[in-house]
This record gives structure tokens, sequence and C-alpha cells, in this order.
């Protein structure tokens, strides 16, 4: 079974879960533009709780909005990340619901948006939003690295174990066509951070779409380093991301997208800030270049296997 499949199959158990849930999106009653909500369309006690919207992502976000004051927990499929860029007014409003009714209010909305390259969109399409995302203050930003956990995270993040602020999680496009067979149900470790290889030399942080092309340059050098995962880009776990750079002192950032702004840059900036004793080596960025870019071209949204090497070798010889 496809990713998108078991994200379907997981958004129409969320709702059988708990009645407060409903669903959202454009073409939502349809099944969605990417399939997401075709689970719970068809089945009779979840359907009307399925609510179409206009091709207005801020009206979808305005109505989530409402939603959530009057008690409900709904779940955006949104058709794009980049549905972002003009909802980001209204997402800014839902965002600070709890600040301005000093806590009285929450906002337990939850946005699945899928980005990056995958489709063959280009333009827009191709874009990783979490440098925009990040940095709202009230927001909560989960990234998905791993297909097979894709629909575990989603269960997670639509249970508010962390609190009940808005969040969105990434969904990498390349991820959602994958057949990776059973799906991960739970996830077994904390959402912050994951280290998925292990070493001494070097240590490369990455998300989303790019921890598949940094796990691709490490195998491939014969030198042991450690990857740690982000799978919360905000918050972020800083004592994590500290400690985790003080063991090796020279670091690498693979970011999905252009890292010349962003969670890279904060990354870099949180590195020297608190574990500059620590460092051996500059703090290299890895991303891709700046979009717009076309469809045969939108791959080049995500960093190189070989500029990923090329940072892990220099930083090891520095």
């Amino acid at each position: 079974m496809i990713v998108r499949d078991q994200l379907a199959r997981r958004l129409a158990a969320l709702l059988r879960d708990d009645p407060r849930r409903v669903l959202l999106g454009e073409d939502a009653r349809d099944g969605g533009m990417l399939g997401l909500t075709r689970a719970c369309v068809e089945d009779p006690e979840l359907e009307a709780r399925v609510i179409g919207t206009p091709l207005v992502p801020a009206l979808a976000l305005a109505h989530a909005g409402g939603l959530a004051i009057a008690g409900l927990r709904p779940i955006v499929a949104l058709p794009s990340a980049a549905a972002l860029y003009e909802g980001f007014a209204a997402l800014r409003e839902l965002c600070r619901l709890s600040l301005c009714t000093d806590d009285e209010r929450s906002a337990p909305a939850l946005l699945l948006a899928p980005c990056g390259p995958g489709l063959g969109l280009g333009g827009d399409g191709a874009d990783e939003l979490s440098s925009l995302l990040a940095p709202l203050s009230g927001l909560r930003v989960l990234a998905c690295s791993d297909p097979r956990e894709a629909a575990a995270l989603v269960r997670e993040a639509a249970e508010f174990t962390a609190g009940e602020q808005p969040t969105v999680v990434l969904l990498p496009r390349d991820q959602l066509f994958v057949d990776v067979g059973d799906p991960v149900d739970t996830l077994e470790e904390p959402v912050a951070l994951r280290r998925l290889r292990h070493g001494d030399r070097a240590t490369v942080f990455c998300w989303g779409a790019a921890t598949a092309r940094a796990l691709a340059a490490v195998d491939a050098l014969e030198v042991a380093v450690d990857v740690i995962e982000l799978r919360a880009l905000s918050p972020l776990d800083r004592a994590g991301l500290v400690a985790a750079a003080a063991r090796t002192g020279k670091l690498v950032i693979a970011h999905p997208g252009p890292s010349a702004f962003g969670v890279a840059a904060e990354l870099a900036a949180l590195f020297a800030d608190a574990a500059i004793l620590h460092l051996d080596a500059p703090v290299l960025r890895v991303g891709g270049e700046a979009g717009p870019l076309a469809r045969d071209t939108e791959g080049r949204a995500l960093p190189s296997v070989a500029a990923i090497t090329e940072a892990i070798l220099r930083v090891v010889t520095f």
C-alpha cells in the first residue's frame, strides 16, 4: 500500500476515534486533490464530517479556527504547503487564539501540508515552507522524514500530547506514492529528535526529504558520522541539539530547500551561541536551489548527495 493510501486510512481512523474531529479541504468531498480524504468520504458514518472548502486557503484556515474555538478538532488537508502563502494571515490569527484569550481558548487544528518536489509541479510546488512556518509564534511544525512513519506521525500530531496548539505536518511529496508495505503504527521514540546513524567524526542534522540524501551520503563514506533527524522544527529541542553538536564538534546541516535563511540558519546560530566551545570546524549548511523551479528541474530544490558528501569531508578534514 502506498503512503497516500495509508494516510487516507489513518485520517478515517482518527475521525472514528474522536467525534470532535472534522476533516476540511479543497475537493474533500470528492476524495481530495491527492486522495487523502477518500477513505473518509467512502465511509457513510464519517462522510458528514468531511467539509469541502472553496479554493481559497485563507477561508479553510479561518473555518478551522472557528471550529477549534467551538470545541472541535479540525484537520485541514491542504493541496500543497504553498497554499499557506495565501493563507498565512489566517494561520497567524489561528496561532494567536490562545495568546489573545489568555489561554482560555486553544486551537487544536492539524494541517497536513504536502511539500517539496515529487509530482513534477515545479514552481511553488517544489517549495519547503519550514523557513516561513517555524518562526510563527504558537505554531508547532513537524516534518516527516521516513515514509513508513508518515501515518504514525500524523496520529501523534492529531493527539496533541505536546499541547493543543495549531500543528503543521510537512509531508514530502516524493514519499506519498512510495509503497512501503506495512506502516509503523506508533512512534517508538519522542517526536523531536532521533539518531539514525552513529559516529564520532562529524554530525549531520537533517529533516524531511533531505534525510534520505543525507543517509545516502553518509553510507557511501568510510567515515563514522552521526546523523540526527529533526522531526520537530518548531519548537526546537535546543538542549538535545546542543548536546548532539557538542558530541563531535564538526557539523553539517542538510536542509530540504534553500538554506540561506530559516531553520538551517537558526540551527547554525544556535550552535554558534550554545556550542561554540565544542566546535572544531565551521558549521556548514547544504541546501537546494532557490525557486521557483521548472517541472524538469524541481529536484534541485533538495540538496544533492554529492554536496552533502563534500560538506562532510570538508568538516572532517578541517
